[in-house]
């Protein structure tokens, strides 16, 4: 079984520039990166930015997760470690943020493979 996720959350204001070198420093280390989807049984991850017209720059995360895997917060990585420093820094923790409805999920037969094969 896997867990489809998009969920929204807000910037906190005057953290913009922090949270676009917070993207910036997982792209530039990014082999590093997807090293530590392995141990959380994640098989896409991906963030996108919108910046609203309320004023307000929030991203949404979207992934594909496996079962059992391990949480940021249980990683020894220093990108792990270095994500939840910029988490803490940058993410409006008094806006509850927004998970998104799934309506649809297709997974082309081969990607579903091998996620079953890893699970």
């Amino acid at each position: 079984m896997v867990r489809v996720e998009l969920t929204r959350f807000r910037i906190r204001k005057g953290k913009e520039e922090k949270a676009q070198e917070w993207m910036d420093f997982l792209n530039s280390h990014h082999e590093d990166t997807v090293g530590t989807m392995k141990n959380e049984k994640m098989y896409v991850e991906s963030v996108f930015k919108e910046e609203n017209a309320d004023g307000y720059t929030y991203f949404y995360w979207y992934s594909v997760q496996g079962e059992n895997g391990q949480t940021v917060e249980q990683s020894d990585s220093y990108i792990d470690k270095k994500h939840i420093e910029y988490w803490d820094e940058c993410i409006d923790e008094t806006y509850h943020s927004v998970d998104m409805v799934l309506e649809e999920n297709l997974i082309a037969p081969a990607v579903e493979k091998v996620i079953k094969d890893n699970n």
